[in-house]
């Protein structure tokens, strides 16, 4: 079976939790930039946008292998 990627916003289970993710990576940002430092928070961010970005392309380059089946979830 071929590997499947959930698309974050098609069902609102997925959409709640990707909210979620969210809330609590600028949480965590506010907390280090509180505890630490603003350059800490700023460092912070950079790392989770980095993340971010990398599970996006990834996500990308799979719909662009497998296509985008809207009736697979």
């Amino acid at each position: 079976m071929a590997e499947q990627v959930r698309n974050p916003l098609r069902r609102e289970q997925d959409a709640f939790r990707f909210l979620l993710i969210c809330v609590g990576a600028a949480a965590v940002v506010i907390l280090v930039a509180l505890l630490v430092g603003s350059l800490a928070g700023v460092l912070a961010a950079m790392v989770f946008l980095a993340i971010g970005a990398w599970r996006t392309w990834g996500m990308f380059q799979t719909w662009r292998r497998l296509g985008s089946d809207p009736n697979r979830d």
